[in-house]
């Protein structure tokens, strides 16, 4: 039962998704100050699957392609719910679009690579990019109830979104140029 700890931790991690979109939708400060919760306890199990995973030596090829899928869900459905609701708009959305672009691309190319036996491990630049998208995006589910703490909090998520934003271009092409180049020494 432990060894499969890990893979419930990240599929209880999709299933959280509706939660926190229903929570989302309640109004006033309590749906906002919910959906962060939710969304912060969905980001722990992110790195508890892992860690669990590695410390029981229950990795399995099952985990190794849920996890990823896990996180992006989570992230494309948060950064989704935020436009829907205005918390990030304007020239905001373009950097959502980034993120949502490379998520997909780097998705598909890491999955390319273990096609061809290549294996690309994760970076600790994409590490840090995922901590600071997570901290970000908690902060932007804050809403009203953020801004009731501080004015400048939507300004301090915005601002580690477009961080964020940044990392995910910058490991994007880190990840696109070491997989090449393992493509390339493999042919």
């Amino acid at each position: 039962m432990l060894k499969r700890l890990p893979n419930i931790l990240t599929l209880f991690r999709i299933f959280m998704i509706p939660a926190l979109l229903i929570v989302y939708l309640i109004p006033g400060p309590i749906g906002n100050w919910l959906a962060c919760l939710i969304f912060y306890l969905a980001a722990i199990t992110d790195y508890l699957d892992g860690w669990l995973a590695r410390k029981l030596e229950a990795t399995s090829e099952f985990g190794r392609m849920l996890d990823p899928i896990a996180d992006k869900l989570m992230v494309v459905a948060v950064i989704i719910i935020l436009i829907e609701f205005r918390d990030i708009s304007g020239i905001h959305t373009l950097a959502a679009g980034l993120i949502i672009m490379r998520e997909i691309l780097i998705s598909w190319f890491r999955e390319y690579l273990t096609d061809r036996g290549v294996t690309l491990a994760v970076s600790q630049i994409a590490k840090f990019k995922t901590t600071i998208q997570m901290i970000a995006l908690g902060i932007l589910l804050l809403g009203e109830a953020g801004e009731m703490i501080s004015p400048l909090i939507k300004i301090t998520g915005l601002g580690l979104f477009w961080t964020a934003t940044f990392f995910t271009i910058w490991t994007a092409i880190d990840y696109l140029s070491k997989g090449l180049a393992l493509l390339k020494e493999n042919n």
